[in-house]
């Protein structure tokens, strides 16, 4: 009972801050876009409003074509419109602009730690996935300014598609927590993140200015850098800028360096924007990330290593109006994504038991280890397009929003493999990963609105309501064992939600929710070795669909700013994972040659699932720039399986938080924090977790599973971490972050590498 008070305490410690809100005021000319966060965070996990800009009508000539540019403290994503991060009626977190360089991450990943119920799962260096309410991989919806991200090909579980976007590149990032199906459709179940890139930045001299950063990371010894310009005219702001970084092996808490954990990150961006006529303005964005030489060996001790290279080009042409009234606010957009990933699979030389017969020959990949080697590459390209209108009347009590998107998948896949029979000669497959010219096509269109029905003193009540109705259509060609596929389905969401809201002090909600998730093409069509199983296709997979409760409440104090949200989610048509027998997978024209010793595994929907948990955070200060934050979340998830078995869900994170103390001086530009970052041991497993090498591999025999019996799952920890950073000149500045101090060995449950060790890592801003 004591150690369930303490970790009560500790808890209520974690919840994300809400911070202040704080006037802006706009800049002159044409730019829409603000310059920058106007509130400061109080911690690295606050969910902080930031400002976006809106079109008022003027009456007097100001010297602004008629308008004033009119900005307040907003949070997009919740609900697909600019709202006050406290008014919405969602759990929300944004880790702003500010927080993103005091966290000097290398990886987007890495700067959602310290995010409330953002369990960051990591298979291998240079990738990172988000698990948020337990759900994983494409059931989270990732956006990019609002584009959608994911496409019909990224991999069920976790995957490393959020390393691709550069976080140096990102005014801010924002997430919600619970489904988003209704607002943008499929794979929003357990969340939606949307990477809010940089706005233009007005330079010192209004016309012609510049930033650079420079970042150095002991844990991999290695660094890099991002430049940019910034050009502000009388007829378009805009800026052009780029990355590069090295990342060496990475050591690990004790010292152990992780192999083939190198690799190296660099890309592009470019942005501009132009005010047309009164009350348009026009952005055109492109943004170029490519990340080399991601080793993978979570399934060494098997004798497998993989190799991925990842190129993402993201481009938009986005119109939009600021207004008043029915036309408050419209936008349109068009956007092509291309995606390439080129997976070099590695395989050597087992014993009788199946287990690598010499593990550092097979990391360096000598010819006298490899017995055969193959190589996938995947190419995507996605245009897409949405249009979204709002309207605000009756004083600005009543909402009414509606939008239609639609984006469409071209997938090119190839495939070539050799074998160690002398020559290592190449032969090309008759089909790869995919199925060459496969098609995925996502449409969809929206309705909502949230009126202020009952207004009376500092009170309001609240009521929204919202639908979404989708259509999904798939076709590949001679997929092994099925022939052609062709398959469509299309259904409908909805929303409700209620609150009451106490000036800016407080707010009570209560939200219901539906998520669907429609199956991609990975999980349709594809068809290979995962590493602890072989994976076949099937063409009659309809979608998944959630129910999700959700009842919280937030303060927002000068003092003490905290939330709270309990919620239950119940899953249909869950995809179980069938074994197959060798008669059924030798109907799919496999052989043992294919398969090897793994099983065969086809999903089907026949499963069922719950999840439920419980979720916040507190901030309280400052006094005399003194400050204390903290957030944590639990969570359990059950899924019935087709014989009507209740177990435990796979990749649940366990009991988990981070909690910090800061002091902070703008007047000397100074500030300084200790923080922790902390995880209950996970051993509440579900079957597949202990067939998991990722969880359950015996540690000292690499390769070999332990029993249920004595796999303990992933055990507990807590990091101890500083941070400081100073600013001796408005257009100079300095981070230094200093994690595990401790040196611990540990790692973020399901994950295939260990986490970094004590780790020193200082950036060094400047602009002009």
């Amino acid at each position: 009972m004591h150690r369930l008070m303490t970790l009560a305490v500790v808890s209520l410690l974690s919840l994300p801050a809400l911070a202040e809100e704080k006037p802006a005021t706009a800049p002159e000319g044409p730019t829409t876009t603000p310059e920058g966060p106007t509130t400061a965070s109080e911690n690295p996990g606050d969910a902080l409003e930031e400002p976006t800009p809106t079109f008022e009508e003027s009456t007097e000539d100001d010297g602004s074509n008629g308008l004033k540019l009119e900005m307040e403290e907003m949070f997009i994503v919740a609900n697909r419109s600019a709202r006050k991060q406290f008014e919405t009626g969602r759990s929300v977190d944004a880790v702003t602009a500010e927080a993103l360089a005091r966290k000097t991450a290398e990886g987007l990943p890495d700067a959602l730690n310290e995010t409330t119920g953002v369990h960051v799962q990591k298979t291998n260096a240079g990738a990172g996935s988000p698990i948020i309410r337990g759900m994983v991989g494409p059931d989270n919806l990732i956006l990019v300014d609002g584009v959608r991200f994911n496409n019909s090909t990224f991999r069920t579980g976790p995957n490393q598609y959020l390393s691709m976007i550069d976080p140096w590149s990102l005014e801010r990032l924002e997430v919600v927590r619970g489904p988003g199906s209704v607002w943008y459709g499929s794979d929003a179940m357990g969340g939606v993140i949307n990477a809010v890139t940089l706005s233009h930045r007005t330079p010192a001299n209004d016309f012609l200015g510049g930033s650079g950063r420079l970042l150095f990371n002991s844990s991999v010894l290695g660094g890099g850098g991002t430049a940019q310009a910034d050009l502000t005219s009388n007829i378009t702001d805009l800026f052009a800028g780029g990355t590069y970084l090295y990342s060496g092996d990475l050591r690990a808490g004790g010292g152990e360096t992780q192999p083939l954990s190198d690799y190296n990150r660099f890309g592009g961006r470019f942005k501009a924007t132009q005010l047309v006529g009164k009350s348009w303005t026009v952005t055109e964005a492109a943004f170029w990330n490519s990340l080399y030489g991601a080793g993978r060996t979570d399934t060494l001790g098997q004798g497998r290593v993989r190799n991925y290279d990842n190129d993402d080009l993201l481009s938009y042409v986005r119109a939009e109006r600021f207004g008043t009234g029915w036309l408050h606010h419209v936008q349109l957009n068009l956007s092509y994504h291309q995606t390439r990933e080129l997976m070099n699979d590695f395989r050597c030389k087992t014993d009788d038991a199946g287990i690598v017969t010499d593990r550092d020959a097979c990391i360096a990949l000598g010819q006298d280890i490899l017995k055969k080697k193959a190589e996938n590459e995947d190419v995507v390209h996605t245009p897409g397009f949405f249009a979204t209108w709002e309207a605000r009347l009756w004083d600005k009590r009543l909402r009414l929003q509606a939008g239609g998107e639609g984006y469409y998948d071209l997938v090119k896949s190839s495939a070539r493999e050799a074998a160690a029979d002398g020559s290592w000669e190449w032969k090309d497959k008759d089909r790869g990963t995919y199925s060459d010219d496969s098609t995925y096509l996502s449409l969809g269109a929206f309705l909502g609105s949230d009126v202020d029905f009952v207004k009376f003193g500092k009170s309001r009540f609240n009521v929204a309501l919202g639908g979404r109705v989708s259509h999904f259509a798939a076709s590949a060609a001679d997929v092994p064992g099925l022939g052609d596929v062709d398959y469509s389905n299309t259904g409908l969401v909805g929303t409700a939600g209620l609150k009451y809201l106490y000036s800016d002090l407080l707010n009570v909600y209560a939200d219901f929710s539906q998520g669907f998730r429609s199956p991609n093409l990975q999980e349709t069509t594809a068809l290979g070795n995962t590493g602890k199983s072989f994976d076949a296709p099937n063409g009659s997979l309809d979608p998944v669909r959630s129910n999700t409760l959700e009842v919280g409440a937030k303060v927002n104090q000068q003092y003490v700013r905290a939330n709270a949200a309990g919620f239950i989610t119940w899953l249909d048509d869950v995809f179980e994972r069938v074994e197959l027998t060798q008669p059924e997978w030798e109907a799919l024209g496999l052989t043992a040659d294919d398969v090897g010793e793994l099983p065969v595994y086809r999903r089907e929907n026949a499963a069922s699932g719950q999840y439920k948990g419980v979720e916040g955070g507190l901030a309280v200060g400052p006094f005399a720039g003194v400050s204390l934050w903290g957030n944590a979340a639990w969570l359990k998830g059950d899924v019935e399986n087709s014989a009507g078995q209740t177990n435990p869900a796979s990749r649940v994170p366990p009991l988990m938080g981070a909690g910090g103390l800061k002091w902070e001086d703008a007047d000397l530009g100074l500030y300084a924090e200790f923080f922790v970052r902390w995880a209950l041991r996970q051993d509440r497993l579900a079957g597949e977790d202990y067939t998991d090498l990722r969880i359950c591999e015996d540690p000292n025999n690499p390769g070999v599973l332990l029993s249920e019996e004595a796999c303990k799952g992933t055990p507990g920890w807590v990091t101890y971490n500083m941070r400081a950073g100073y600013a001796p000149f408005d257009f100079l500045d300095a981070n230094l972050s200093l994690e595990n101090l401790a040196d611990l060995n540990y790692k973020y449950h399901g994950s295939g590498i260990d986490a970094p060790g004590f780790t020193g890592m200082l950036t060094v801003s400047a602009r002009y």
